[in-house]
């Protein structure tokens, strides 16, 4: 199937129903039913094609080319990213971070998936894993405002974290001079 056609299985069909109804309630801050979409979205098109459940990538995958990813894997990774979003928004990083994880599996070449991971990172702590992935992200659009908004929170949580290691250490200094 070319990118160009329109699917015309029933269950691509349903599935992208749902996405669609998940973006409409992602859009008006509904994030639990916009959860709630995306994942029948993603029960229907998981029955579309046997292999999609371990959604495989070639024995290199440095060897992959953007082209090589299918239309369904491409859907199926828009579907997890959004999925990723939503969680961000509700204070679930560990869930956004699999969830980003899974459409980068799908689709290695989705950056908003990588921002999404990124997000997760930030608010789970894991400052030096999203700023090594924002890094990679900042080479392609260096001006992009979302990535620059998302560095301030990395600088943030990291001050946030000194400031607490100092606090821990201060009082053990104290101690040795007595």
């Amino acid at each position: 199937m070319s990118s160009t056609s329109v699917n015309t299985n029933p269950k691509h069909i349903q599935g992208m129903k749902h996405k669609d109804e998940g973006n409409i309630h992602f859009k008006a801050e509904r994030f639990q039913e916009a959860l709630r979409e995306y994942y029948n979205a993603l029960l229907h098109l998981r029955g579309l094609d046997s292999d999609v459940m371990s959604m495989t990538v070639p024995n290199d995958p440095d060897s992959m080319q953007e082209k090589d990813v299918t239309e369904l894997n491409k859907d199926l990774s828009v579907i997890q990213t959004n999925m990723a979003a939503c969680h961000v928004r509700l204070g679930r990083p560990a869930r956004a971070i699999a969830c980003a994880e899974d459409a980068l599996k799908a689709n290695p070449f989705n950056k908003k998936a990588k921002f999404r991971l990124v997000q997760g990172y930030v608010r789970e702590g894991s400052v030096i894993k999203a700023a090594k992935l924002l890094d990679e992200l900042e080479k392609d659009s260096p001006n992009d405002a979302a990535f620059a908004a998302e560095r301030r929170n990395i600088v943030a949580k990291e001050a946030e974290a000194e400031k607490k290691q100092r606090k821990e250490f201060a009082g053990m200094f104290d101690r040795a001079k007595k």
